[in-house]
């Protein structure tokens, strides 16, 4: 893919305009055109800015990979270049305000899917976490667990068993589509964000009634830090002494505060 083309994805990622963009970096509108077009090429110094804009390398704008790990605040300029961190006050479903919105709804095409798979991948790695199973939560969960199961073939060369939950069970009653859970599974439990923990829980329990598995993780993009009101203790933490396990993010709300600060 040519950097034209890779200017205009993430620009309509952003779910801006080539006006907008341009404004952004002080040039006109017709230049973002024929970089898009590729009929002309962003000059040397708009490198820098058009990476930043977006929260990608220069050389992940001129198509090149990495083979470096990524850190926590590249990831949320990845988030936000990608337009799924909101910067803007909203209430969360458990009623707790914050400064910024995580919307995975916005997850939308394979490169975001297989980055953020990636994400997923390396964390499982670098926390030493040993699985068997890899569970996706419906709804969100489902996609994430299927890029990280990808990602951790294709760059590490592991084989795990994948599966995910159902809303709703099926017409032979079955709440789980893909592998068949076991007693004794180590299974990590992967969805987009925990807040309260209650849905996880719920979600665990669930599952919990149909096999004795063990969850050795919850993995989640995101940790809101928001607390339970029964316990008044954080909603990871609950989760962490209600199944003996630990809760992994790949960013907290701290990692976010700190970097809309700088």
């Amino acid at each position: 893919m040519s950097i034209g083309n890779n200017i205009k994805q993430l620009r309509l990622n952003r779910g801006i305009t080539q006006e907008q963009l341009a404004e952004q970096l002080h040039i006109s509108g017709q230049a973002v055109s024929k970089w898009e077009n590729n009929t002309a090429m962003p000059d040397i110094a708009c490198l820098p800015l058009l990476a930043d804009f977006f929260g990608v390398t220069i050389d992940e704008l001129m198509d090149y990979k990495l083979n470096a790990l990524t850190n926590k605040e590249r990831f949320v300029k990845f988030m936000i270049g990608n337009g799924i961190l909101q910067m803007k006050n909203c209430t969360l479903k458990s009623g707790v305000e914050s400064s910024y919105y995580i919307d995975s709804e916005k997850f939308v095409t394979n490169a975001q899917i297989a980055k953020i798979g990636e994400y997923f991948a390396d964390c499982i790695r670098e926390n030493h976490i040993e699985c068997n199973v890899i569970l996706g939560l419906a709804y969100h969960g489902i996609s994430f667990s299927v890029a990280a199961a990808y990602a951790l073939f294709q760059k590490y060369g592991l084989t795990v068993n994948y599966c995910h939950d159902r809303k709703v069970k099926d017409s032979r009653g079955r709440s789980l589509c893909g592998y068949t859970l076991k007693d004794g599974d180590r299974v990590v439990i992967m969805d987009d964000v925990v807040s309260s923990g209650q849905t996880i829980s719920q979600k665990i329990d669930e599952i919990m009634k149909i096999t004795r598995i063990e969850v050795v993780a919850v993995v989640v993009i995101a940790n809101r830090m928001v607390k339970d009101d029964s316990s008044e203790k954080f909603g990871s933490v609950v989760i962490e002494e209600k199944y003996g396990t630990k809760v992994y993010s790949i960013i907290t709300d701290a990692d976010v505060q700190k970097y809309i600060s700088c």
